[in-house]
C-alpha cells in the first residue's frame, strides 16, 4: 500500500461541520446497527468506530477507485448506489457488483493485497458514505478478539454473498435472475440505468427489455 495515495480526483467531499449534529448523529446510528449485526458494541465501541469512520460525499458520476490506483479505503454506503466494474476495450462496462445502501463496499484485492486496482468504484447517483482506511482498520480488527470476529464474519459475507452470484450465473436463467434481483435488492431495479443491471445479471440490455416485458 502506497502512502499518502490519493483515490478522489476532482472530488469535495462534505465535511462533517457542513452538517448538522443530528444529521451526522443519525448516519453513525445506521452504521452501528450495520455492524451491530456481526458484533455485540458497547459504549467505547461506539465510540472507537466515530473516530475511525470518516464520512464523506460524492456526486453522481464520481470515480472513487480507479484503475492503477492504490485502493487504501473500505466503504458504508448510507445512501446511494455504486458499480464496481471493469472497462472493456469497447467501452462498456463490465459490471461485476452494484452496490445499494446499508452494505459495505470496497476493491477487495487492491485494498487487501496492497495492489494497485485492476477495476473501477464509481458513484451511479449521488452517495453519502463513511470511509475507513487500511490502516485504521487493523487498528480497528487488532483493539480486541471482539473486532477480530466482526472482520472475519465480514469476509464470510462477501464470500458468501459471490459464491452464491457465480451459483446464480449458472443455475438460474436470465429472467429468474432478475427476479431474484427485484426481490433482495428492489432499490437497485428502481434506481440504476438498466444498462448496467443487464449487465451485472449477464444479459444483453435488449434482452432484459424484453424479460422486463414479459413479466410485467
Amino acid at each position: 500500500m502506497k502512502a499518502n495515495c490519493t483515490l478522489f480526483v476532482n472530488t469535495t467531499p462534505i465535511t462533517m461541520n457542513a452538517l448538522s449534529t443530528n444529521e451526522i448523529e443519525k448516519f453513525y446510528e445506521l452504521l452501528i446497527k450495520k455492524i451491530s449485526l456481526l458484533s455485540k458494541l458497547d459504549v467505547d465501541d461506539v465510540k472507537l468506530i466515530k473516530s475511525l469512520f470518516h464520512f464523506e460525499h460524492y456526486p453522481k458520476d464520481e470515480p472513487i477507485i480507479r484503475v492503477g490506483e492504490f485502493a487504501d479505503k473500505a466503504y458504508y454506503i448510507i445512501s446511494g448506489y455504486m458499480k464496481y466494474y471493469k472497462l472493456l476495450e469497447s467501452g462498456d462496462d463490465l459490471i461485476i457488483h452494484l452496490y445499494a445502501p446499508d452494505n459495505f463496499a470496497a476493491s477487495l484485492d487492491s485494498f487487501f493485497k496492497e495492489e494497485r486496482s485492476k477495476e473501477e468504484l464509481t458513484c451511479i447517483t449521488d452517495c453519502y458514505l463513511f470511509s475507513i482506511s487500511r490502516p485504521d482498520l487493523e487498528i480497528l480488527f487488532s483493539t480486541n478478539e471482539k473486532w477480530g470476529t466482526f472482520g472475519r464474519k465480514l469476509m464470510e459475507t462477501f464470500l458468501i454473498e459471490k459464491e452464491e452470484r457465480i451459483i446464480d450465473q449458472i443455475s438460474l436463467t436470465a429472467q429468474q435472475r432478475y427476479i431474484k434481483l427485484i426481490e433482495t435488492h428492489p432499490g437497485i431495479v428502481q434506481n440504476v440505468p438498466i444498462k448496467l443491471i443487464a449487465s451485472f445479471i449477464g444479459v444483453k440490455p435488449e434482452s432484459l427489455s424484453r424479460i422486463r416485458k414479459q413479466i410485467n
